[in-house]
């Protein structure tokens, strides 16, 4: 039987089939236009999926739905109140992004009776912690590395908007490199700092990197770390899996 598992996030529509925990396909289609995003989901149908679980973190969930719907294929939305197979200690589980808790069970499922931090450097910098008895608390929530740019611009008078270089100083000796410098440089900084205060607490700590710039991390993060870009997609399977059994 094939799963089907979509991640309705803010810059893009991330898609995976399994069938049980066996990843057989999986995409990332950036929210440019109706049809490309079909196109995306076309090839997922392509495995004949019957069941289809989906998180969403933003509004942009009519093409998904209307594509469902025309397919004919049931599907339903990760409810913050969904049985999952850990446990969820979250004092506003209402508020909490799907995505998040999916990442929770990824990890946890992932690293069994370990505690476990997943770092998704994404639209956010977000920080989760599952501890080793299986329960899930929360974490923290950033600027992302490209809000930080738009930031910059859009709540000053003069400062431009940047995207990002592979060469960034510590000292920027113009303009451009000063923001470079304090964008990429000051969110590596948050991110070691944050997670060096988990590492002092916590023995046998694991560390989960996931997101679209999780290269970047894993390229300047001096610690061991497990990379996994479709993080989210295998927790909502697991969480799938785990409902259906």
């Amino acid at each position: 039987m094939v799963h089907l598992v979509l991640d309705i996030g803010n810059t893009a529509l991330k898609a995976a089939s399994f069938q049980g925990r066996t990843l057989l396909k999986a995409s990332r289609t950036a929210w440019s236009s109706a049809e490309e995003v079909e196109e995306s989901l076309l090839r997922m149908m392509a495995l004949n999926p019957s069941k289809v679980l989906i998180s969403s973190v933003t509004g942009k969930k009519k093409v998904v739905d209307e594509f469902l719907n025309r397919a004919k294929l049931p599907f339903s939305y990760l409810a913050h109140d969904a049985s999952t197979p850990i446990r969820n200690k979250y004092e506003t589980p209402e508020t909490l992004g799907r995505d998040r808790l999916s990442n929770a069970v990824a990890a946890a499922s992932l690293f069994p009776k370990l505690p476990v931090v997943v770092i998704d450097a994404g639209t956010c910098i977000k920080f989760d912690f599952i501890t080793r008895n299986n329960e899930y608390f929360g974490g923290s929530i950033s600027p992302g590395i490209d809000m930080r740019f738009r930031a910059l611009h859009e709540f000053t008078a003069r400062l431009p908007l940047l995207t990002r270089t592979e060469m960034v100083y510590l000292i920027g000796k113009n303009t451009a490199e000063s923001i470079h410098s304090g964008v990429i440089n000051g969110a590596l900084a948050e991110v070691k700092g944050i997670l060096e205060q988990y590492q002092m607490t916590h023995k046998d700590l694991q560390v989960i990197i996931t997101g679209g710039d999780y290269t970047l991390l894993e390229r300047n993060l001096k610690t061991s770390v497990h990379t996994e870009p479709w993080l989210t997609l295998k927790g909502l399977n697991e969480i799938l899996l785990h409902q259906v059994h």
